[in-house]
């Protein structure tokens, strides 16, 4: 635990400048910015809670189930606390804003579910390749959406101004930036059993890239609804294409 707690610590202290480069002067800032720190915290220690306690493990297996029902199970509790400081950013709704691509986002829905439900017909359910389309088709996209999008990204969006500019550098959406940077480096920085730095950078882009997808998907939106079908999607599609190759 101690490990995860620097990992975290030094993953704030470095998307810190950018906050102070993006800090709107008008907003009460450390009304969003407090509870974003503890928030980030939070979620990713009651994430890998079962790691570290064997004893709050409630579901065996190869994936974290008991990790994710905790964060998510954590984020709305929290997010119960704060949603009425969110104020016009609060993305943990099912309404879409008027004029945004509402039709697309409905039938984006009904084709993942297609798709999952087609591939669930077609695994072995006694396969790993049940569980695993199990819980990515599910976990992932809901614990990270609430997290990364839902929350920080509200939270921040309250905080920080909508643009950032740096000589001639002109960065739209610094809260978009800085929550897609912290889901990267969720998924690929962390202390070894030696106390050394371990990075992966090709993760890191990786996932950079795909929380920016997310975010611009629930900004234009209003809600998560969209970003955790298409989350999951890109979750399961691997396994979807290794099932129906093997015409199973």
């Amino acid at each position: 635990m101690p490990k995860l707690l620097l990992a975290l610590f030094l993953q704030l202290l470095l998307i810190s400048p950018l906050i102070f480069l993006s800090l709107n002067k008008d907003a009460n800032k450390w009304k969003y910015l407090l509870p974003f720190a503890l928030f980030y915290f939070m979620n990713t220690s009651l994430l890998a809670l079962p790691n570290f306690m064997t004893e709050f493990r409630f579901i065996e297996g190869d994936w974290n189930w008991s990790g994710k029902t905790y964060a998510i199970v954590g984020s709305l509790l929290f997010y119960f606390l704060i949603r009425k400081s969110l104020g016009d950013y609060n993305y943990i709704t099912l309404k879409q804003k008027a004029g945004s691509f509402r039709s697309k986002t409905y039938i984006l829905i009904v084709v993942v579910l297609v798709l999952i439900g087609l591939t669930y017909f077609l695994v072995d359910k006694s396969s790993k390749n049940f569980t695993d389309l199990l819980f990515q088709s599910t976990m992932p996209g809901i614990d990270e959406e609430l997290a990364y999008r839902g929350i920080m990204l509200g939270l921040l969006c309250n905080a920080l101004n909508p643009r950032l500019k740096i000589g001639t550098l002109n960065l739209e959406n610094p809260a978009l930036i800085i929550t897609s940077i912290l889901f990267g480096f969720g998924h690929s920085f962390h202390f070894n059993p030696n106390w050394s730095i371990y990075q992966d950078w090709f993760e890191f882009f990786d996932k950079f890239a795909i929380g920016l997808l997310l975010g611009w998907m629930t900004i234009k939106s209003g809600s998560i609804v969209m970003s955790i079908f298409t989350h999951n999607l890109i979750n399961t599609f691997p396994i979807m294409v290794q099932v129906f190759l093997r015409g199973r």
